[in-house]
């Protein structure tokens, strides 16, 4: 996992990868401390809010109910957020993806033969 240490808990630099989605998640609900520019949010409404901190929890907007608080201050233009939201409805999509790239790999196997 991507972290740089944080005096209570660790900082993620980087979005969760499928593998620790999975491994990491409770109750359907993946938690982490990201580093949020403010430049980044201040003009972001709730809704594109909530989407661009899925995307840099998850590197995917699909993360519903997302839920966050601030956990500290990095530097003046950054604020550490302690963010939440289930992940239901990715890993349903990301399955539902799979699948279809599985039938997509037996379809041109069977044309090959």
């Amino acid at each position: 996992m991507a972290t740089t240490s944080g005096s209570a808990q660790d900082i993620l630099t980087q979005p969760f990868t499928l593998q620790q989605i999975k491994s990491l998640q409770e109750n359907n609900r993946i938690t982490a401390v990201i580093p949020v520019g403010l430049d980044e949010i201040s003009n972001l409404g709730p809704e594109e809010l909530a989407d661009h901190l899925s995307m840099k929890l998850t590197d995917s907007d699909l993360l519903t109910d997302v839920q966050y608080e601030r956990a500290g201050v990095e530097d003046g233009e950054t604020v550490l957020l302690q963010v939440s939201g289930d992940v239901t409805t990715l890993l349903e999509a990301l399955d539902l993806f799979a699948d279809y790239a599985d039938g997509e790999e037996a379809a041109d196997e069977e044309e090959l033969d």
